[in-house]
């Protein structure tokens, strides 16, 4: 059977990032091009997606005919209904200064890191778990964008199933395909560099991905991810983008003021504003990567890169 053929009712997350938009193609492919009634499709919008990753999300929707809901947190108190706890918001709509982040570090009083990672739980686990309930489901499939590449983020999701303390299954059809990275390059970029094609589109413009096997693409390198500075990758990769977009340190540094913490141990958010300014541009290569897609696989924290190396 076409491990792409999943039973409903099933939530197939969309981090924004090329593997989940990969896995959501193979999943229309084996459907005929239309998911099923009880199958549906959620975008978690943080508010600290690239513009580019958002843009990739409405595209992926438009050019596959397929509903992507885009769903922003809004509540974690379990009184509240659970059509309440999140909005249902739109491209145009989606926040893009942090601020589901942000009021949900005001309601914790704290900020995130990388043992208690509950920006990830709140902002994307819960948000799929809540709009699912909301439909009326007791139970489905939670279909999960990990490759065949990735087994000890595997291994956790199959003891997640074990423990059976969810209402919903996790599946891996990429898992069960034998898709890896190799594959998703090739799907994006066929036998180009995917470091190439990157500086091409960045170089020439959207034109640009005519040339390209699907004719799209997200744009971004893959050391960038879909969460701007993601303090679960690693201090060489932050360093990295706050020298390629210096902006963005200012949001994560006032939400490290506001939690009145840090979201890693070894340095802040100022801290790295600084090392950054103080240190040239380097070239990451092609092998670089940051290679996690946040609320779908998630980053394992055993293999963490984060510290200062």
């Amino acid at each position: 059977m076409n491990p792409y053929l999943i039973p409903g009712p099933a939530l197939y997350a969309m981090s924004g990032g090329r593997t989940s938009a990969f896995q959501l193609k193979q999943v229309l492919d084996a459907n005929g091009g239309k998911l099923p009634e009880d199958h549906h499709v959620a975008f978690c919008n943080t508010g600290m997606e690239l513009e580019k990753t958002l843009r990739f999300v409405h595209e992926c929707g438009t050019r596959w005919g397929v509903h992507i809901h885009w769903l922003e947190w809004r509540d974690r108190r379990k009184r509240t209904p659970v059509s309440q706890r999140f909005e249902e918001v739109g491209f145009n709509s989606a926040s893009r200064f942090g601020e589901p982040f942000e009021a949900l570090i005001r309601s914790k009083k704290a900020v995130p890191n990388i043992m208690a990672r509950w920006c990830t739980e709140h902002l994307k686990v819960q948000v799929c778990a809540d709009f699912m309930e909301s439909l009326g489901y007791e139970s489905w499939h939670n279909v999960i964008g990990l490759r065949a590449d990735e087994l000890r983020r595997v291994v956790k999701k199959d003891a997640q199933n074990e423990a059976g303390e969810s209402p919903w299954v996790n599946v891996m059809p990429m898992v069960k395909a034998g898709h890896t990275k190799e594959d998703v390059r090739r799907f994006w970029f066929g036998n180009m560099k995917p470091i190439d094609a990157v500086q091409i589109q960045r170089d020439f413009g959207p034109s640009a991905c005519a040339t390209l096997p699907q004719g799209f693409d997200l744009g971004l390198d893959e050391w960038e991810g879909n969460c701007s500075l993601c303090f679960a990758v690693g201090y060489q990769i932050l360093l990295h983008r706050i020298r390629r977009r210096p902006e963005a340190i200012h949001l994560w540094s006032h939400f490290e003021r506001l939690g009145n913490g840090t979201f890693t141990t070894e340095y802040s958010y100022a801290d790295l504003g600084k090392a950054a300014s103080s240190s040239p541009l380097l070239d990451l290569g092609d092998n670089f990567t940051s290679d996690a897609e946040c609320g779908v696989g998630g980053v394992d924290n055993a293999i963490r890169c984060g510290a200062r190396t």
